[in-house]
């Protein structure tokens, strides 16, 4: 009696497992149909939510009203789509069922984007990117930066879009093509928004060739109008005119109405910027024609969504159930078909691994012999490179001044200096010139093992022109040092601009006075909780098409105060919550805010809000910020 009562209760479990899994199967039909045809797929769903209500399956259910919510938030019936989001959201909390849970917070976002609540539409997507990339989700990640990228070029907040698109990069070996198309045409509309046309023309013609080689016509039509806006930008109005052309023709060949709207409209601007009123008004009529076929269709598409969100007639819904039968029974027809072909597969490629595995396995150990040996070569090399660049640090640490001796000139100092890499493009200096003490925070062009090149004959050119001038002027000094850097790193090539920015202040502690001179850098004094600005020129110590003097700035400065010079890599760095730049406004806060407290404490208040910041991100650039209290 036992054995029975067992053997009916597994029964019951196998038989309820194997139902669900038929249910997920034609949530899975759904999910295919609704690109194609979404009142079939709703439908779809509709059926299996009836077939659940005896024996509720919540995987199943979690499913239905995600496909449902989808379906109408295509319909605009936006509230019912809220609801049963939010639903499913709660089922695939409860399961953990982190992927699932993106999906919804993705959909949501595009809800609430529709609904112009921009904020929280972007927050969505942000969570669901989390989500994605907690569930090592490579296919969803790629999507939502791809959303993401294609929101912030949209409204041109370009820092933010940059973010995205360079993590989106990151992905691009593993993406599918057309997800390619996508990222260089986000690209394109970066460069675009940032004025940097020649690499948006670059972007644009690599999402043109991926749209070619797949054939995708509305993507081909589309970018050639994109890149119309670029050459047109460069006054090359032969070049946006052929490629208006070229995607008119495009649009009109394969009756795509929005896209010849689009290149008419195009067209129609430039000849009017071109002067060519005739032809303007000539292409004019044209489209006139074609967007009152768009309305046209607008309107009977409006009335057609009207008429789908009424009930059905009893005769409509016999017809859709008979087609689902249909359906269904050519789907069992299909899976049984496939698993006999499944079988015989497994069979024959059991067969092949038997024959072959003695020889994969000598292949194998070969292979491996081979590896190890690249392997070990591999990491001599960069034990050589990484000693190399150890020493080169070595080389340029010998160019600073040490923290004790800038201390024994300025007692209640600090320096808080970061390099990016092992070796860096910013450093800082000092020098004692009578009763005057110079000291510098410079940035040279570059970081890493090419911008401490550059920074050891920066420091050699301003030791010379102390040694020369035997003068505590800084915009003296700054001038020589220019001299002495372009001639040092002359070249014959045109482009080279290799130089400096720097912070040059020269203190005499007896008189209590600051004179400064500034290389696109500035330096700020802190007195009583008001921050005062000495602002620099706007010019590097070195090549530059506008040279001109550098001027210097003398104040008079009072027992308290604080003088901050820096470099622009914390001010720069990304960060925070969104990704976003620190920025200098949010730096003189903090300056204001510590520079009553202890010049240690300050040090240590400026390192770990930088690291707070800078989160898991990568340092893009050397920091260097030094502090010296009066």
């Amino acid at each position: 009696m036992r054995i029975r009562l067992i053997c009916a209760v597994v029964f019951s479990v196998f038989a309820f497992a194997l139902q669900a899994q038929t249910h997920l199967e034609k949530l899975d039909e759904a999910n295919q149909l609704y690109y194609s045809d979404a009142e079939t797929s709703y439908e779809i769903c509709n059926t299996v939510e009836r077939e659940i209500k005896t024996k509720p399956d919540s995987n199943v259910l979690a499913e239905v009203y995600l496909c449902q919510g989808r379906y109408f938030l295509l319909k605009a019936k936006l509230e019912k789509s809220t609801a049963l989001l939010n639903k499913a959201l709660a089922i695939f909390e409860q399961q953990n069922n982190l992927s699932r849970q993106a999906k919804c917070h993705s959909l949501k976002s595009i809800l609430l984007g529709r609904i112009d609540n921009r904020t929280e539409s972007l927050f969505q997507e942000r969570k669901a990117l989390a989500l994605y990339i907690k569930a090592k989700d490579l296919e969803g990640e790629i999507s939502s930066l791809t959303n993401l990228s294609l929101e912030f070029t949209r409204v041109e907040q370009n820092d933010s879009a940059l973010f995205y698109l360079s993590k989106l990069k990151r992905y691009a070996p593993e993406m599918k093509e057309s997800n390619k198309y996508y990222l260089y045409q986000n690209f394109g509309t970066y460069y675009y928004n940032v004025r940097n046309y020649k690499e948006a023309i670059k972007s644009y013609e690599a999402a043109f060739e991926i749209a070619d080689r797949l054939d995708l016509v509305d993507s081909k039509s589309t970018v050639l109008m994109l890149i119309a806006s670029p050459y047109m930008g460069l006054k090359n109005y032969k070049k946006a005119e052929d490629n208006l052309n070229k995607s008119l023709a495009i649009a009109t060949n394969n009756n795509l109405i929005h896209e010849s709207n689009e290149a008419y409209t195009m067209l129609i601007n430039l000849n009017e910027e071109l002067g060519n009123y005739k032809k303007a008004f000539q292409l004019k009529k044209l489209n006139d024609k074609i967007e009152k076929k768009i309305y046209n269709l607008e309107k009977i598409n409006k009335i057609n969504e009207i008429e789908s969100q009424l009930e059905l007639t009893e005769k409509e819904k016999i017809i859709t159930q008979k087609e689902l039968e249909i359906k269904n029974e050519q789907l069992n027809t299909i899976k049984a078909e496939s698993r006999i072909t499944q079988l015989f597969f497994v069979i024959a490629l059991s067969i092949l691994i038997i024959v072959f595995g003695v020889f994969i396995l000598f292949r194998v150990k070969k292979l491996n012999n081979r590896i190890q040996s690249q392997k070990q070569m591999l990491e001599q090399k960069n034990t050589e490179i990484t000693d190399s660049i150890t020493y080169a640090k070595r080389i340029q640490a010998a160019i600073l001044p040490s923290i004790a001796s800038f201390k024994g000139e300025f007692p209640n100092s600090f320096i808080l200096y970061k390099p990016k890499d092992i070796v860096a493009g910013d450093f800082y200096w000092m020098k004692t010139v009578g009763d005057t003490v110079l000291y510098a925070a410079a940035d040279c062009t570059g970081h890493g093992v090419p911008g401490a090149m550059v920074s050891v004959v920066c420091s050699n050119a301003l030791n010379e022109s102390i040694k020369e001038l035997e003068t505590d002027n800084p915009a003296q000094i700054l001038e020589m040092t220019r001299t002495l850097i372009k001639e040092s790193l002359s070249s014959e090539l045109d482009d080279v601009n290799d130089g400096m920015d720097i912070a040059l202040c020269a203190i005499n502690l007896k008189k209590q006075i600051i004179q400064f001179s500034g290389a696109n850098n500035p330096v700020y004094i802190v007195r009583n909780k008001e921050l005062i600005e000495l602002k620099g020129d706007k010019q590097p110590v070195g090549n530059h098409y506008k040279e001109k003097p550098f001027e210097v700035h003398q104040y008079q400065l009072e027992k308290g105060d604080t003088v901050y010079t820096f470099t622009d890599g914390y001010a720069d760095q990304f960060g925070g919550l969104k990704g976003k730049k620190f920025m200098y406004k949010k730096f003189k806060e903090l300056l204001i805010n510590i520079s009553s407290e202890s010049i240690e404490t300050q040090q240590g208040i400026l390192n770990q809000t930088f690291e707070d910041w800078k989160g898991e991100l990568e340092q893009i650039d050397d920091v260097c910020v030094i502090g010296v209290s009066i």
